[in-house]
């Protein structure tokens, strides 16, 4: 029986349960796994997207795991150096992740001023050399940041700092090589900035 002591004692690891539980089952030998995200299409859209965590046990996989989208899980899984089943899919969970760390930035500068500043950083780099950057910045419906604005620093930094984090994941965590990392995290910014702006969505009710 749980007693009240039983809260004050402290937990062995600080994870998420489900993490623990992962963790403890990839430490079994000859165990892997791979995450996929599934979002299925709607009249809408897209409908929210669901993590698919498929394990292995010597060559043989185990039933397929669907838990919905959590960034927490997710961070549990990039430490537990658990790469998604494709590079389309990493940069799809990517830019879900680029969406969880650009959240603190969007609430503390509100969405109009974030949009502004995180085109004009993107404008402002090489990553308008790949055109399906390039694509979706043309259908931006971002205003002109203000350069002189006391935020504008702060701002460009949280938003400098969110993809910088993404880009040591993919190496530092999964292990991909730079090149690798790279081609994952532009194509996982292309979606982030397609879904911020509405891009494909327009497309579809014939908006652009």
């Amino acid at each position: 029986m749980t007693t009240i002591d039983d809260f004050f004692s402290k937990p062995t690891e600080s994870l998420h349960p489900r993490v623990r539980n992962w963790k403890t089952r990839l430490g079994e030998p000859g165990t892997s796994a791979t995450l996929e995200v599934f979002r299925s299409e709607t009249e809408v859209g897209q409908s929210q997207p669901e993590m698919n965590l498929q394990f292995i046990k010597e060559g043989h996989p185990l039933p397929l795991e669907t838990v919905p989208w959590d960034d927490e899980l997710n961070g549990g899984l990039l430490r537990l150096a658990v790469k998604a089943v494709s590079a389309e899919q990493e940069a799809e969970r990517f830019a879900l992740g680029l969406r969880a760390a650009m959240r603190k930035a969007e609430r503390e500068f509100g969405d109009g001023y974030f949009n502004a500043v995180l085109v004009d950083l993107i404008t402002d780099s090489d990553l308008t050399q790949y055109p399906h950057i390039a694509e979706v910045l043309k259908h931006s419906t971002a205003l002109s940041a203000n350069r002189d604005s006391e935020r504008y620093s702060p701002c460009r930094e949280m938003i400098a700092d969110a993809i910088s984090g993404r880009a040591q994941e993919l190496t530092d965590l999964l292990g991909y090589s730079q090149e690798e990392a790279k081609n994952i995290l532009v194509s996982a910014l292309a979606r982030y900035l397609d879904q911020r702006f509405s891009v494909s969505s327009r497309r579809r009710f014939g908006l652009l």
